[in-house]
């Protein structure tokens, strides 16, 4: 009986062994392999092998050969394909053994378009590439117009790392004073400041070839949107299909797409491997730029055979030309509509920016996209200059249109973000939450009256009113010296968009014992028309040329006493068509009454004497009428945001001074035209230009102070090159006809690219230059600079533009001469541009 029970187990296990021995033999026989070649007897390497039964497939390697193994034995139809090639469908039937199958395959009769590549550039991604090229005109014209739901949500969190691990605290719950939420407050606190957010609902309309109006029919804001990534689709669309892709507010330079007629120059392409989607073979490619700069971007697209479209792609852009981040990431896919119809379906950017060495922030902006119309027929006239609108009640969306509209899932942090907002929203709208609030924001303390100021605000009538502090009522006047005085302002903004800005000082000089101030109000009447109206006035001295030379503008010589009241008044005629009116009158009189030394002495020395004149009043009239064609803008319930124009600004102006009215002494009429523009030239740069002419046509009582004034240009600053001039030795004055013309390039780095060293120093080339011609003894000056920029960070999104410049200049009264010139531009924030 013990011998009957120990050797029962042996039995067992022998036959166990058996079973797996069998099982593994029968896996191991049902194997398909092979070796592919042409009709020379030459290996085909990545070839594709197909089995239509199991819609899956591998790659031969290298040399050709490949292998597949296969769970069910059976008969199958092998599909083998290279690109180049005619297809081959062979039957094999595997039962037990593995199955041989070697195929050769004949050259198409359609022969590829030659590639031109060098002797190592023979990797089958290239073919890949150019069949897509061939065939992307087809993909851009696949649907000629289509409507389509997309919603938008956009991240951006912060992160502090800590100097040094800080020890966990941990709470003593038996303790009589202890908070048991105390932890969870800070954390919900930490979540609150560190994490915005922002969800939109679009409904996109597209029509061929790149007509784009978005009808914003959502929206919800969580903290602030100053870090976040909103794009405009009219602005630029991320379609990898055309040769260049442009980037407004994100970089200051297009990038020429993996897919671009000729991106062979700009690229390398691996391909990484192979793999079967739905029944589709697609082929992933790795993307190489030739040389890295400000034009390629890297990374991977992923493209299906056959169909040449892109089936999804993850590209980087170039760090140097970006204007905020410190890297971007662009990730896009496609899914496929019906048969053969390709459309985005996800499309999401992730960017990174820090902040010194210990605050990073990462931001993400993603777009999904559904309920797909195609070819819909939209009704005359509906494209058109307005890109984008918002609609009244896209603001007031609850969380339960929320949850029944996203088509993205909120990670947990923005789930719970979401949620803290709104259950708290109620209570901070609450009349006696907003009461305290502006209680504690009201309360006036020691610093604010020192140095910061007082603020005050009322918000059921959305006022605020500001008082200056102690330490800015001290100013300095370049006549008499310093001047003591405070500083007053109030701003009102309506539910209707409507605003009201009101701001005054009143000011004594300490030296000559005089009162001087002014007052000014400004109310924004017609937010859609962008109709405004002003009025101002006050007591002053005033520069005779106001933008003259900084040094120029510290002498005494160059300023009169002026008594003025002025009113204002602009209006969009019709979109892009703007009328500027402004009627003041002023009482000029001389300052040669008034002590004007002051510390500047020994600092500027004034060789002039002060301009002595008799006392007269002006009254003068100033109409500008400009036009932009084609000047695109979004609409928001109660605003008007302008886009820009491709086209140029044509401006007309009228200046007249009037005999006799409002008691006048003068008369004389002059009139401008000026033309301005900025151009794209792809990744070239862009080029922004502005040309004005001028002529006085009645001068019959024309005073020295309406002559017109050109600016000298300053000692070693570089000033605004499309107002001024880099290397004009002395201001200028004129009463007949002149012309000014000024230009500057930017190459976005399309220069530097080609210097190996000097790109990774990530400075750009600018040229530009300026022409002046006055008909007074036909006086001609000329000048051309060039130089490289740099952009440094100084905050998280504050950019710094620093640039050095050589200038050369010639007039036809001084010989020729060279002068350099340093820049400094902070870039604008709210319009993510630099000033030129």
């Amino acid at each position: 009986m013990l011998t009957f029970f120990s050797r029962r187990p042996i039995r067992i296990s022998l036959l166990l062994s058996l079973f797996v021995v069998i099982g593994l033999q029968a896996l191991q026989a049902q194997v398909i392999t092979g070796r592919i070649i042409n009709e020379f007897r030459e290996p085909l390497p990545y070839a594709n092998v197909y089995v239509q039964q199991l819609k899956t497939g591998t790659v031969s390697d290298g040399e050709g050969n490949y292998e597949m193994r296969l769970d069910v034995e059976g008969e199958y139809n092998l599909v083998f394909s290279s690109l180049g090639y005619e297809s081959k469908s062979e039957r094999v039937m595997l039962v037990g053994d593995t199955a041989w199958v070697n195929i050769q395959l004949s050259t198409s009769s359609f022969d590829l378009e030659e590639i031109v590549v060098s002797a190592k550039d023979k990797d089958p991604a290239y073919a890949v590439i150019r069949k897509v090229i061939e065939n992307k005109d087809r993909q851009l014209r696949s649907a000629d117009s289509y409507r389509t739901k997309v919603y938008l949500k956009a991240v951006e969190e912060s992160e502090v790392t800590p100097r040094e691990e800080a020890p966990k605290v941990e709470v003593d719950l038996s303790a009589p004073d202890a908070d048991p939420f105390a932890a969870e407050a800070a954390e919900n606190q930490a979540l609150l400041a560190g994490l915005n957010l922002v969800e939109m609902e679009v409904m996109l309309n597209y029509q061929y070839p790149r007509q784009y109006k978005e009808e914003r029919t959502a929206y919800q804001a969580y903290g602030s949107t100053n870090g976040l990534f909103l794009p405009i689709f009219a602005e630029t669309d991320f379609n990898f299909y055309r040769n260049l892709v442009y980037l407004p507010g994100i970089a200051d330079a297009p990038v020429i797409s993996p897919l671009s007629n000729n991106a062979i120059l700009s690229y390398k392409y691996e391909l990484l491997g192979t793999t079967y989607l739905d029944g589709r073979l697609v082929n992933e490619i790795k993307v190489i730029p030739r040389k890295e700069g400000n034009s390629t971007v890297k990374g991977t697209i992923w493209i299906v055979e056959d169909e040449w479209t892109i089936q999804q792609l993850a590209l980087e852009l170039p760090v140097g030309t970006l204007l905020f981040g410190d890297n971007f990431r662009i990730e896009q896919s496609y899914t496929v509509l019906g048969d053969s119809l390709w459309t985005v379906d996800r499309l999401a950017f992730y960017y990174q920016s820090k902040q010194g060495k210990r605050k990073t922030f990462e931001g993400s902006t993603v777009l999904r996209y559904s309920d797909y119309e195609h070819n819909y027929a939209f009704p005359d006239k509906f494209f058109g200059n307005e890109v984008a609108v918002t609609t009244s009640e896209a603001y007031e969306r609850d969380g339960d249109y929320w949850a029944g509209t996203r088509t993205e899932e909120l990670a947990e942090r923005e789930a719970k973000l979401i949620h803290l907002r709104d259950s708290i929203q109620e209570v901070r709208n609450s009349p006696v939450y907003r009461d305290s609030v502006e209680q504690l924001y009201n309360k006036i303390n020691l610093l604010e009256l020192a140095w910061d100021g007082v603020g005050i605000q009322n918000w059921r009538e959305e006022s605020h009113l500001y008082v200056s502090s102690l330490a800015s009522m001290i100013d300095f006047s370049p006549v008499g010296g310093w001047r003591v005085g405070p500083y007053v302002s109030r701003f009102k903004r309506y539910q209707s968009g409507r605003i009201w800005s009101n701001s005054g000082n009143l000011d004594y000089g300490l030296r000559n014992g005089d009162v001087q101030g002014n007052f000014s109000s400004w109310f924004r009447y017609d937010p859609f028309r962008l109709g405004s109206v002003s009025i101002s006035g006050g007591r002053s001295f005033e520069a005779i040329n106001q933008y003259d030379a900084y040094l120029n503008l510290l002498r005494p010589s160059n300023y009169t006493l002026l008594d003025a009241l002025r009113v204002g008044h602009e209006i969009e005629l019709v979109n892009g068509l703007r009328l500027t009116s402004s009627f003041s009158w002023n009482d000029r009189r001389p300052i040669t009454g008034y002590e004007v030394g002051s510390f500047l002495e020994d600092v500027v020395t004034d060789g002039d004497e002060i301009i002595d004149f008799e006392r007269y009043q002006a009254f003068v009239s100033t109409n500008t009428l400009s036009y932009t064609p084609g000047q695109r803008y979004m609409r928001e319930p109660n605003r008007k945001v302008i886009l820009g124009s491709k086209w140029p600004t044509l401006s007309l102006l009228h200046r007249r001074g009037w005999d006799k009215t409002l008691g006048s002494d003068i008369r004389f009429d002059y009139l401008e035209a000026a033309l301005e523009q900025e151009v794209l030239l792809g990744a070239l740069g862009n080029t922004h230009y502005r040309a004005q002419m001028g002529q006085f046509v009645n001068t019959d009582d024309l005073r020295f102070i309406d002559w017109k004034q050109f600016r000298q240009s300053d000692p070693f600053l570089y000033s605004n090159p499309l107002n001024s001039f880099q290397s004009l030795d002395t201001s200028l004055t004129t009463t007949n006809l002149h012309f000014e013309l000024h230009f500057i390039h930017h190459f976005n780095g399309a220069i530097i690219n080609n210097i190996p060293l000097l790109k990774k120093t990530r400075i750009k080339t600018v040229v530009g230059g300026g022409m002046l011609w006055l008909q007074d003894g036909d006086y001609r000056h000329q000048e051309l600079f060039a130089g490289v920029e740099r952009v440094f960070k100084v905050g998280t999104r504050r950019r710094l533009r620093v640039g050095v410049f050589g200038v050369v200049a010639d007039a036809n009264n001084r010989k020729p001469d060279t002068s350099f010139k340093i820049s400094f531009d902070l870039i604008d924030v709210w319009k993510r541009d630099w000033s030129y």
